[in-house]
């Protein structure tokens, strides 16, 4: 071999070593107990689920649960559903009809026959019998995402078409009418009262994003709904407004563990048209261009969290990632936490800096070295089936190979729940609940070797999290060796109650 090959293949070497070294310098040690680890699973286009429309029943569970196998795999936590993508439903609705992105068909007369489930209903029981928890998503504003969009006779684009604008080929219900306002209220109203999620999620597109040489014309209702003769500005937003707070008192009234939290675009306003900006320079704003007042949802209590969508990288001209996520951060409230957005599709794209296997793991290791926030949620699924630069083996080996509790949302009002009466069959470990057994979530299962310190503080010995009263206990290397396994509650406002006594096992 010359020196010229064997000089390039040490420099091959030393690089793909330096890449596996620098791709996981960040994640040493991360013992926080409770992070938000999120993913956006999108149902619009089928991006994420299903994979085509009008999947029979056995196609869509399994599809189902390949995903939230991957997920709990993977160390995710929440899954963020898209469960009304366009003024329709995955779900059986009394109100609007079933997505054509599920059913594949128009006619709602066939849907009976083709599915044979609630969707939903499986996606909830699936996602909590692993341990995760599953917020449904809400596109609350659009109608239909293009011109020839299939819809089915009962959807608002035939049925309501008077509360609709079209926009640049789309349609969106009116935010000035207080009648379709009212109308998306009822559609949350209805999935809080019939199905057991763990929040309500809305996404970043209330007034429509801008599109050149094209007007959302709203001028009829500005005219009709202004009685304050606000300018059209401050009117959108109180009209975005009224649905936030509605939407926040009904779930609270309702179910009051539920959390309720939005997606919105990353940057509130830019620093040069408000001092209380970020520094940036972004060509679109929530306040100015989608007329969504997030601070002040954080400031009046009306959400639980926040997810920014920072979906650019350090050191990005116009919005660094560096900045946004320590200007996000500052608005984190007792009430309203703040996760981060991270952009999973844009790994691996055509720039510089995406084509660093770095670029996301530093960007999770900066928002775990910032107290003020509480964790990351990544958009979407569908990109941990390409070439994302190792990110998806760095998330289990290194980042998210520690469980980690969801943070906890609101202030728990469930009595204490106590673990006892365990049992052991093989391999399985199981136990019983004492107490307000309704209030009943999820089980933390702890592992530790007997004479270790128990830290029930840190994320260390913590195996796993179930939604049964039982677990599969995991192999280990020393069968020689006793472990110590203690269990303990976590509600549904996510507190984790009082720990089980211990109990040593021999496998």
């Amino acid at each position: 071999m010359s020196r010229l090959r064997i000089a390039a293949t040490a420099l091959l070497c030393l690089f793909c070593v330096t890449q596996m070294w620098t791709q996981t310098r960040f994640f040493e040690v991360y013992e926080q107990k409770r992070e938000m680890r999120g993913i956006w699973v999108a149902t619009v286009n089928n991006i994420d689920w299903p994979s085509v429309p009008g999947l029979d029943a056995d196609m869509l569970q399994r599809e189902t649960r390949r995903i939230l196998d991957r997920a709990k795999f993977d160390g995710f936590n929440t899954i963020y559903l898209q469960v009304r993508p366009s003024a329709d439903a995955i779900y059986p609705s009394p109100i609007e009809p079933l997505t054509y992105y599920v059913s594949g068909v128009n006619d709602e007369s066939e849907v009976p026959q083709k599915l044979a489930y609630d969707p939903l209903a499986y996606w909830i029981e699936q996602a909590h019998k692993r341990g995760l928890q599953l917020h449904a998503w809400i596109n609350p504003f659009r109608v239909t995402p293009r011109p020839d969009f299939p819809c089915a006779n009962s959807h608002l684009s035939k049925t309501m078409s008077e509360w609709l604008i079209e926009y640049a080929g789309k349609q969106y219900l009116d935010p000035g009418l207080p009648e379709a306002r009212s109308y998306v209220a009822r559609v949350v109203d209805d999935i809080v009262a019939r199905y057991d999620i763990d929040g309500i999620h809305f996404d970043d597109y209330f007034y429509p994003y801008p599109v050149k040489n094209e007007t959302f014309n709203d001028s009829t209702s500005f005219a009709r709904h202004n009685p304050d003769k606000l300018s059209l500005g401050d009117w959108r937003r109180q009209n975005v407004d009224r649905v936030i707070e509605k939407i926040s008192e009904n779930i609270r009234s309702a179910k009051p563990w539920l959390a309720f939290g939005v997606s919105p675009f990353g940057v509130w306003r830019n620093k040069s048209d408000d001092p209380n900006g970020s520094d940036t320079r972004a060509g679109i704003t929530n306040f100015d261009i989608l007329h969504a007042d997030v601070l002040k949802w954080i400031e009046r209590g009306w959400v639980d969290y926040i997810v920014p969508q920072i979906y650019w990288e350090s050191g990005n001209s116009a919005a660094d990632f560096d900045k946004l996520f320590g200007w996000w951060a500052d608005k984190a409230t007792r009430a309203t936490k703040i996760f981060v957005g991270h952009a999973l599709f844009k790994i691996n794209a055509n720039s510089r800096q995406w084509q660093d296997p770095n670029e996301m793991p530093s960007q999770i290791a900066k928002v775990r070295s910032d107290s003020r926030l509480d964790g990351s949620v990544f958009f979407s699924y569908r990109q941990l089936n390409r070439d994302i630069l190792g990110f998806e083996e760095a998330l289990r080996q290194k980042i998210y190979n520690k469980l980690a509790l969801v943070p906890t949302l609101r202030a728990s009002q469930a009595a204490e729940i106590t673990v006892g009466n365990f049992r052991s069959d093989g391999r399985i470990l199981a136990w019983r609940t004492f107490g307000n057994t309704a209030d009943v979530r999820f089980f933390a299962v702890y592992r530790y070797r007997r004479g270790d310190e128990f830290k029930s503080q840190s994320n260390r010995q913590l195996i796993d999290i179930v939604g049964t009263p039982y677990i599969t206990l995991p192999p280990h290397n020393d069968e020689h060796q006793r472990y110590v396994y203690r269990v303990a509650a976590i509600d549904k406002w996510g507190r984790e109650h009082t720990m089980s006594k211990r109990v040593t096992i021999k496998l």
